[in-house]
């Protein structure tokens, strides 16, 4: 997938609406777009770069939380949860920004290795 093109946006919906229960009002300000934008796409349209690098990025810390919490139930409700380490955001909002990202993705690792943070 290159993400300089966008995402599909059938893509997007599968997983931010499917497995994350965020309607595209819920996850426009986390992707930096509008929820016009994002309800306007046809499925077969991509969404805009900067919502594809988000949601992206959701996924790889998504993955790596299913292998860590075991399941898809334990992954989703930790990164929804508010995180002392991000100041109190979720994860899911941190992912808003490229070194929000990479700190969601150390932090799953410190837990991975157990230095829980």
């Amino acid at each position: 997938m290159k993400v300089f093109k966008g995402m599909p946006k059938n893509e997007y919906n599968s997983f931010i609406h499917v497995i994350f229960k965020y309607t595209d009002k819920d996850f426009a300000g986390i992707a930096g777009t509008s929820a016009r934008t994002l309800s306007r796409l046809k499925p077969d349209q991509n969404i805009p770069q900067q919502a594809a690098e988000v949601t992206i990025s959701l996924m790889r810390a998504y993955e790596k939380a299913k292998e860590i919490f075991g399941s898809q139930e334990n992954a989703v409700k930790w990164l929804k949860s508010p995180n002392n380490v991000l100041g109190g955001i979720t994860p899911v909002q941190a992912m808003s920004s490229r070194f929000g990202a990479e700190e969601v993705m150390d932090i799953l690792g410190r837990i991975e290795y157990g230095v829980f943070s």
